[in-house]
């Protein structure tokens, strides 16, 4: 299977869609203890910009279990968080300016050993796209040590209490005991059918995103 033809295919399909109906789970456990449980299901327009998300989680902090219930409906064209998922994605991606000439062609290699360790493999009708995270994970700690406290005051600014989750779930997937993997599975028209992240160790994490269309 080209695996590069069948990004081609997905992205090209999912840049068409006029709307997206997800829903999303994630479950994380600390030695025996679940520390975190979320869910959303979100909708959007992706012309319209119209948006709705209903958010259910619930964080155990030192013994502190914190819960959380909303319905919200909102334009992500006019969205007050479009400019820090804008920031995460520009850093994911690898667009941040530190660093020069060297630093991009570091953030170029760094794609192409992902698209190099990612298997595609086909199984009654569905093509399944998986990634062993490990390596990926300690190559993205060590090209962003000098960006570690920038990233860390962004949270603590931008997402108040909420950043201990995403603290929680960098240090499940940072750990050096955890053993991380990705899978996706895409239908024959080419649609995001559904995203599976898990990591086990120590600590273990089970995130689920399905696409309805």
């Amino acid at each position: 299977m080209n695996k590069i033809k069948l990004l081609y295919d997905v992205f090209k399909t999912m840049k068409e869609k006029e709307s997206f109906n997800v829903n999303i789970k994630l479950d994380a456990v600390k030695g025996e203890e679940k520390v975190l449980s979320f869910s959303n299901e979100f909708n959007t327009n992706t012309t319209t910009g119209e948006s709705k998300a209903k958010i259910n989680s619930e964080f155990n902090c030192d013994g502190k279990k914190v819960k959380h219930e909303s319905n919200t409906e909102f334009n992500m064209k006019d969205c007050k968080h479009h400019k820090f998922h804008h920031h995460m994605g520009h850093h994911a991606m690898g667009c941040c300016e530190h660093g020069g000439i060297k630093a991009k062609l570091s953030k170029i290699t760094f794609i192409l050993n992902i698209l190099n360790n990612l298997k595609a493999e086909e199984k009654d009708g569905i093509s399944i796209l998986s990634l062993n995270l490990k390596d990926i994970i300690n190559e993205i700690k060590d090209q962003h040590k000098d960006l570690a406290e920038h990233h860390k005051n962004f949270h603590t600014q931008e997402m108040g209490e909420y950043h201990k989750h995403c603290d929680f779930i960098k240090e499940l997937l940072c750990s050096e005991n955890s053993d991380a993997e990705l899978n996706i599975y895409i239908n024959k028209n080419n649609e995001v059918e559904k995203i599976e992240v898990s990591a086990k160790g120590e600590n273990s994490l089970d995130a689920l995103v399905n696409f309805n269309w």
